[in-house]
């Protein structure tokens, strides 16, 4: 295997996908430091931000990481993996991609859209998310093109998009990109954002809550905010055809990390 150090974040499961295309689906996560984007929305700051990586991540060669994951997967669980980030589609996971799927093991890809690596062509899902107003980032559509158009020759059978909603804005920005790839007919989510990531909190006075009432509080916002967002969608022509999803794992652990 290559002897490349590669940022390890995190790796934590058996837990369930939160959203999108395998919402529900039990699966380990691998999440690899590192991000072409620095949204302000970010679930991951501390895939993201160089500074945490560099005092967090584990760097491991591809080997090591497999060894890793092996010694912590938990026999007759799940062989769902999903490889998330930052984007982990700016690393060479090539070796590791091959071994694990030698073990029998199944792979899911969490990206924006913006390097398509051969070895993507090996996996089970690939989610590709391009960013909108709310997230904070601008997605280059040329780049977009490029991926698309990659993933649709390549590995088109588990390609899917998907788009984190937090307000009209969004929603246009979601149509827009459902007009630009009409052609790929592609599955297209649409993922409730979740407006408190780690970090932010819904008033000062939030910290002073219980820990049961805060996740309580934050589910409620999180339902509101579906029943407005909602309210738009359903009538409208093009994204009444979209599945509109709930970030599952944030309405069931909050933002705990390592679910």
């Amino acid at each position: 295997m290559n002897d490349k150090k590669i940022p390890l974040v995190e790796m934590f499961g058996p837990t369930i996908q939160g959203e999108g295309a395998v919402i529900g689906q039990q699966t380990y996560f691998l999440r690899f430091g590192l991000c072409d984007y620095k949204c302000k929305m970010c679930d991951s700051m501390n895939a993201v931000d160089p500074k945490q990586v560099k005092a967090n991540a584990e760097f491991l060669t591809q080997e090591e990481i497999l060894e890793k994951f092996m010694a912590f997967w938990k026999p007759n669980s799940t062989r769902w993996i999903t490889f998330s980030g930052g984007n982990p589609c700016i690393h060479d996971l090539t070796s590791l991609v091959a071994a694990l799927k030698q073990e029998g093991f199944k792979i899911a890809v969490e990206t924006q859209g913006t390097f398509a690596p051969a070895w993507l062509e090996k996996c089970d899902i690939v989610t590709c998310s391009p960013k909108g107003p709310g997230m904070g980032e601008k997605t280059d559509f040329v780049v977009l093109d490029d991926f698309l158009s990659q993933g649709y020759q390549h590995f088109p059978y588990g390609l899917n998009l998907k788009v984190v909603i937090f307000d009209q804005r969004d929603l246009e920005f979601a149509k827009s990109v459902q007009e630009r790839y009409v052609r790929y007919n592609l599955p297209f989510y649409l993922s409730l954002g979740n407006p408190y990531p780690p970090g932010l909190s819904p008033s000062p006075h939030e910290s002073s809550l219980s820990d049961g009432m805060k996740h309580m509080t934050h589910m409620q916002i999180l339902i509101d905010r579906y029943k407005m967002l909602f309210e738009d969608i359903q009538t409208d022509p093009t994204l009444s055809q979209m599945r509109f999803l709930p970030q599952w794992h944030t309405f069931v652990w909050g933002n705990a990390k390592g679910k």
